[in-house]
């Protein structure tokens, strides 16, 4: 990509993973491992440590961490939009085939398909595609019955490193 285009406030660790078509914008960190295919990008200030699919939009303030994978339009997702909301966090080794609203949490490790079966707290037993797009969810595996559970996420994740993001 930036053989072509150079994208003013972005930094990107390795041009080669960065594929022509893509929309980087202001403010967007893609670290060594990152990818970003065409069709696909971010609105706003986000790290990309991992991979995004075509079609698949990231939000302001969104982290995609290390190993993580988001499935597109040529990876499973068909004609669905993926897109992670605002201030969202998709651990490490994590992924994702539903759309994330704002401010959701999907812990390292976990990959949400729609059809992950997804037990809510109370008790009930959705597929994950019935919460596609729901904001304010932590999506997480019990640790003990190894479900995968939606708890209500009423806290901020921390948000990205602002040393990364200051583009100087």
């Amino acid at each position: 990509m930036t053989d072509y285009v150079a994208p003013k406030g972005v930094r990107i660790a390795d041009a080669d993973r960065v594929r022509l078509g893509a929309h980087l914008a202001e403010g967007t960190t893609v670290m060594h491992e990152g990818f970003v295919n065409f069709n696909a990008g971010t609105l706003g200030t986000s790290m990309v440590e991992g991979r995004v699919s075509a079609g698949v939009v990231i939000g302001d303030g969104s982290d995609i961490g290390g190993g993580a994978s988001t499935m597109g339009t040529l990876s499973g997702g068909g004609n669905v939009r993926i897109t992670i909301g605002e201030r969202c966090l998709v651990g490490a080794e994590a992924g994702v085939g539903i759309a994330l609203g704002d401010e959701c949490v999907v812990e390292a490790g976990l990959y949400v398909t729609a059809g992950t079966r997804v037990t809510m707290p109370d008790g009930e037993v959705v597929k994950a595609r019935e919460l596609s797009g729901a904001s304010h969810i932590l999506f997480r595996r019990n640790s003990v019955t190894g479900t995968v559970e939606a708890r209500p996420n009423n806290a901020v994740w921390g948000g990205l490193n602002e040393v990364l993001h200051s583009h100087n």
